[in-house]
């Protein structure tokens, strides 16, 4: 009995609180909350009654600004109460009260930060000026012009397909152009890879000098490929004739481990053989390494250059 009454005097005792509240009045205000929510722990029942008494809103004056505080969180709780549960009831008022405990603090936290107008805007000031916030500013015309120019292509490119999928042709092309770069990037590392190999096999194909073998031998072989019309490989062979004429005749010291480029270098530009080595080493890398296809002309100019070189 006593605690009800100490509930209704609780009720009668709140302020009214018209107009518009000062940072303490309102602090006392969610104080007076706070008691009479502790008082309906054990008399649920009443909670109709403080539910009556509390505005929808209220306005709390700090200095210069008015914010405007919602009760209806409180309102709607308070309308649970009487058809909780116990376990349930218990929840909402400790919710209430933590509720009622952070605007507390957060007006506290407020009336201690307006006190001083000045002090906080220098501490803003200061803020600002490190050296973090130099370059931070507002979007430049050219911001807003790419911004609009960009939504003005999307706006174009963008196609609907039903009611909800869309889809934007413009993030499709990027999209294809980034893939086609990928597969032409993969494409070379592939061929680069393939013609190293297909080098190195060069390389090891024989563990002698190319003057070992006779280019006599060579061309042999070469002609005999070409009658089967395997050009490529014909073409192939013919090289090294042409290599081994020349390392025959002292155009270089014999060494296994050298590419067609290196041969190449290896003559004298003043050589009268440059020349024809030159065309020779180029229209074999082409075919050999190009991967490209040989025909008889090409088979036919090959022979010509090793005539030239004196591979008669």
């Amino acid at each position: 009995m006593m605690r009800r009454l100490l509930l209704l005097l609780l009720l009668c005792g709140l302020p009214a609180y018209a107009g518009i509240l000062s940072i303490a009045e309102y602090r006392q205000q969610l104080g007076d909350l706070a008691s009479q929510a502790e008082a309906l722990k054990n008399h649920p029942e009443d909670s109709g009654k403080l539910l009556a008494g509390i505005p929808d809103h209220v306005a709390v004056q700090v200095h210069s600004h008015e914010y405007l505080v919602s009760y209806q969180w409180l309102k709607d709780d308070l309308a649970k109460l009487p058809k909780a549960e116990v376990v349930t009831r218990t929840g909402i008022l400790q919710a209430i009260q933590q509720h009622l405990q952070t605007l507390d603090s957060e007006s506290q936290a407020l009336e201690s930060d307006s006190s001083d107008p000045t002090s906080s805007r220098k501490k803003l000031d200061e803020i600002l000026s490190r050296y973090e916030f130099r370059k931070v500013h507002g979007p430049t015309f050219m911001d807003i012009l790419w911004s609009k120019v960009r939504n003005f292509l999307n706006r174009i490119f963008r196609v609907r397909i039903g009611r909800y999928l869309g889809l934007d042709l413009l993030q499709l092309l990027v999209y294809l152009l980034i893939a086609a770069a990928v597969v032409a990037v993969a494409i070379w590392v592939i061929r680069r890879l393939s013609g190293q190999r297909e080098e190195e096999e060069g390389r090891s194909a024989a563990l002698f000098t190319p003057s070992d073998k006779g280019w006599r031998v060579w061309l042999a072989e070469a002609r005999s490929l070409a009658q089967k019309g395997d050009w490529r490989n014909s073409i192939h062979l013919a090289y090294w004739a042409g290599i081994s004429f020349l390392e025959a005749n002292g155009a270089w010291k014999p060494d296994i481990a050298r590419t067609p480029r290196e041969y190449l270098q290896m003559l004298s530009t003043r050589a009268p053989q440059y020349p024809v080595l030159t065309r020779l080493t180029r229209k074999f890398e082409i075919v050999w390494y190009g991967h490209r296809d040989a025909r008889e002309a090409d088979f036919q100019e090959i022979l010509g250059q090793l005539e030239q070189l004196g591979c008669r």
